[in-house]
């Protein structure tokens, strides 16, 4: 596994703003994999994904100095990534940026059949529960996404979405309640953790 200097984000961000190109490096090891797997979610033209993460990249870099200091790394790149992608989907499809400020929707399904759950009775569950995940709406999708694969607080996930951190809390709330509607488990926090942990690994 590879090592790298810093620790923590904070160390990690202050010399990356003070231009130190190892700390550039050590973000880029550590957070292209992540932007990627997110970006996958948003778009399914991989070129446009890794473009807009080069992309991503090459402005926090050329405009660090003036950036805000951040004791969170990744909830800040994958707020740029989204912005970026919309943007990137809007100009593709020839759509006004001014007019129609960009949107996205969470567009693709998950599939759990090449993960191994050693516990018959456990991969069922998780099929059952990956099949209502699917049917949510995609915002809904998403905020389950940010929340039990990315790990984030309810204040990143409001961030990266660009809505309020009440309307976060609300959003994620409803995808819950619908998937404990359609699958009775008093375990279904425990459930979607494992969930989660099967798509990070």
């Amino acid at each position: 596994m590879k090592q790298h200097p810093y620790s923590g984000d904070e160390s990690l961000w202050l010399d990356f703003q003070s231009g130190s190109e190892l700390a550039l490096t050590q973000l880029m090891d550590q957070y292209i994999e992540p932007m990627t797997y997110y970006g996958r979610k948003l778009s399914r033209n991989d070129d446009l994904i890794q473009d807009c993460i080069q992309e991503t990249f090459i402005e926090i870099w050329q405009y660090r100095q003036s950036l805000k200091a951040l004791q969170e790394i990744r909830p800040y790149l994958l707020t740029c990534l989204r912005r970026k992608i919309g943007k990137a989907i809007k100009k593709d499809n020839h759509i006004s940026l001014e007019e129609n400020p960009p949107t996205l929707t969470f567009e693709l399904d998950f599939s759990i059949e090449d993960r191994l759950v050693k516990n018959e009775e456990e991969t069922q569950r998780l099929q059952e529960l990956n099949r209502h995940i699917n049917s949510l709406s995609k915002r809904r999708k998403e905020i389950i996404y940010l929340k039990f694969y990315q790990n984030l607080s309810n204040e990143e996930i409001a961030q990266i979405m660009g809505v309020r951190y009440q309307t976060a809390t609300n959003l994620l709330h409803e995808a819950i309640s619908s998937l404990r509607e359609l699958i009775p488990s008093k375990s279904i926090l425990s459930l979607l953790y494992t969930w989660g942990y099967l798509f990070a690994h």
